[in-house]
């Protein structure tokens, strides 16, 4: 009788030390997890804000340079879908977890958006040409 007992008294600590482990794996598991998700938020931020800052530095560039000046800007780290936008003295990115802009100096421009690739910045009379 008294082995049975113990093999029952066994088999519930050994339930009971499984249940305590599986809960704090579970615990670790889901802060873990919740803890990458805002890594790659932040990230997606940081990227958008590097975005619309290195387009404002291009442009104000180019419009400080004066008449005749060009920069030749290369856009690589433009995500698929990223809404790159300009629109009165502010540069803006949009991507679908973050938002970010920049701001230009008072600048003319012929052109409200930009995309992947390589885009050729010039000043033309105080008017900032994109081509490419």
């Amino acid at each position: 009788m008294a082995l049975s007992h113990m093999r029952a008294q066994a088999s519930l600590e050994f339930m009971i030390v499984f249940s305590a482990l599986l809960a704090i794996f579970l615990v670790v598991f889901a802060l873990s997890f919740g803890g990458s998700g805002n890594l790659l938020q932040i990230q997606d931020s940081a990227a958008s804000l590097r975005n619309a800052q290195t387009i404002a530095a291009a442009i104000n560039y180019v419009y400080l340079a004066g008449d005749g000046a060009s920069y030749n800007l290369t856009l690589s780290n433009v995500l698929e879908g990223e809404n790159l936008t300009i629109s009165g003295q502010t540069v803006a990115s949009n991507r679908r977890n973050a938002y970010s802009s920049a701001s230009l100096l008072d600048v003319k421009m012929d052109f409200s958006s930009l995309g992947r690739g390589s885009v050729i910045l010039t000043n033309r009379g105080g008017e900032i040409d994109a081509g490419g």
